[in-house]
């Protein structure tokens, strides 16, 4: 069988990316991507008019889109758009050259 150490670290780092979104963009999302709700039926569901669930949906998903640019390692940028501190490398691969046993 193939491994599937990929695949969970992958459903890991999606699964940290929705639960990092504000309650209620996250809400709107599961209701519409997973659940499979309409927008109307989401927007009922919430007790919210349809334009102000399609405006979560779209920054759910920027977001969501932000974090996979962002290479999914959580990091953002302030108001003034500067990088936090500390950004590094996602992984460290043991056995590769930055493995100092290796």
């Amino acid at each position: 069988a193939p491994p599937q150490q990929e695949e969970r670290v992958r459903l890991a780092e999606i699964r940290d990316a929705f639960f990092a979104l504000p309650e209620d963009q996250r809400a709107a999302l599961h209701l519409v991507t997973i659940e499979g709700l309409s927008y109307q039926e989401a927007a009922d569901t919430l007790g919210i008019p349809v334009g102000t669930l399609m405006s979560r949906l779209g920054r759910a998903r920027a977001a969501l889109r932000a974090y996979e640019h962002e290479g999914g390692d959580g990091a953002r940028s302030d108001r003034a758009g500067r990088p936090p501190p500390e950004s590094g490398p996602r992984f460290r691969l043991v056995g590769g050259s930055d493995d100092p046993a290796g």
